[in-house]
């Protein structure tokens, strides 16, 4: 319980308190709160208290300087969330999270991620090669399917194009109870369809064939992948990860690891069909590189390709809201928190606030490159999260987005073939309106 009898807060219905606002339309609620009150905001959602918090140095102290003393919430235990996620790195707490955190962080050592950089760019020319003129396309579904197979090839060692489009079909179904307002976001313990049940088997199945698939041994001096990292038994530094808890972890990183990208790219090409100045300024960036794909090694050469990427994850943040759990009583912002008290942090309303960026709803990349965002609080943006808990593939998913927008927008416009509405779709992740058709115009002409 939040006692706030000095502190305001959006009007609220009696008995479910501020949840029929926030399921109707969570992003405008955040940003109605944002805009209309003060750094934090008590709610109460049914019989659970709220505080949404708006400043950075609050944000920071919950992710960061005291972040022993927030843990995970609970609805990140649900059985909703176990099977879309498992019981990985992302839902997992405590110990438990620790040795999981541990066992994977090599994967995404620096040197790996630079070989992963050159994979990415080799798939994305092979993707691009099946690409004509004139062709119209899935935006977000292509998208997706390239970065299942980035993130099989370089986190698994599996070169396998032909299970993509089961995969993301099989997570949209599980995704969808959590764009579901009737079901709280997925925070109701619901049972499940039959369909999410035969979508959960299907997902199962087919991460189960990619692990067989992934090499169990590899050839002496190759690099490990995340698989054999996680293989290794726990006297050598892995989680010795075998059957369930294997498949856990693997669609903990498929599910995290591809959408998010697969996301950034789709509203990056969303956002530079509405703004052609942009789109001309990328064009233009582009046309200096060599005829080769970038590769990591053009990375410097790309400011502009970066801040549209940076640019995009402000606006459209594929995690939107992350929250943490009092564990203790506390004080935040002047309002006296319990424990238990959920406590919310959203990158869509910080983001997106006036009093941190100019102009906070237009979409301008340039913001990165003139210093106008260079003495920022340090959560003023956190589109990865932040803390020990910040995701852990941040590097490589900001490296994989630039690469693949360069590589794309090198060689083709992407025109959509209808008037585009970028009002954003609520689920676990930010998405846009499913089904989005675009025309591949040739960049020659």
């Amino acid at each position: 319980m939040i006692h706030t009898t000095s502190i305001a807060c959006p009007p609220s219905h009696p008995l479910w308190g501020h949840l029929p606002a926030f399921a109707k339309d969570p992003l405008t609620f955040l940003t109605h709160c944002s805009r209309g009150y003060g750094s934090v905001v008590p709610l109460r959602l049914l019989h659970i208290s709220a505080a949404l918090l708006l400043d950075p140095a609050d944000i920071e102290r919950v992710l960061v300087t005291e972040q022993r003393d927030f843990v995970k919430p609970a609805w990140l235990r649900t059985a909703a969330v176990r099977r879309l996620l498992g019981s990985g790195l992302v839902t997992s707490d405590g110990a438990s999270w620790r040795r999981q955190r541990q066992a994977c962080q090599p994967a995404f050592h620096l040197r790996r991620i630079g070989k992963y950089g050159e994979a990415t760019s080799a798939l994305a020319e092979r993707t691009i090669g099946g690409w004509t003129a004139g062709r119209t396309l899935d935006l977000q579904r292509e998208m997706s399917s390239l970065t299942l197979q980035v993130i099989a090839h370089t986190l698994l060692s599996v070169d396998a194009p032909g299970w993509t489009a089961e995969v993301s079909d099989a997570m949209d179904t599980l995704m969808a109870r959590f764009s579901a307002g009737a079901s709280f976001y997925g925070m109701a313990p619901f049972p499940p369809s039959l369909t999410e049940l035969r979508a959960a088997r299907r997902l199962n199945r087919i991460v189960d064939s990619l692990i067989e698939r992934s090499p169990a041994e590899r050839k002496e001096g190759a690099e490990p992948d995340l698989l054999s990292l996680l293989r290794k038994p726990a006297d050598q530094g892995g989680e010795g990860l075998t059957g369930r808890a294997a498949r856990d972890q693997v669609k903990t990183f498929l599910g995290a690891g591809y959408e998010s990208s697969a996301l950034t790219l789709t509203w990056a090409f969303l956002l530079l069909a509405k703004h052609p100045e942009a789109e001309s300024a990328l064009a233009a960036e582009l046309k200096q590189l060599r005829e080769a794909a970038p590769t990591p090694e053009d990375l410097p050469r790309l400011p502009y390709t970066n801040a549209v990427v940076k640019e995009t994850l402000r606006l459209f943040p594929p995690l939107w809201m992350t929250g943490r759990e009092a564990a203790r009583d506390c004080e935040i912002g002047g309002v006296r928190i319990r424990s238990g008290t959920l406590i919310m942090t959203s990158q869509w309303a910080v983001q997106r606030h006036p009093t941190l960026f100019a102009c906070p709803d237009e979409f301008r990349p340039e913001r990165w490159l003139d210093f106008s965002t260079a003495n920022l609080p340090r959560f003023a943006y956190f589109p990865f999260g932040g803390g020990p808990r910040v995701c852990i593939g941040q590097s490589f998913a900001m490296m994989e987005s630039v690469l693949v927008l360069a590589a794309i927008a090198r060689r083709f416009r992407l025109e959509p073939v209808a008037e585009l509405d970028l009002r954003p779709w609520a689920t676990m992740t930010l998405r846009p309106s499913p089904g989005i058709q675009v025309r591949l115009i040739d960049r020659q002409r």
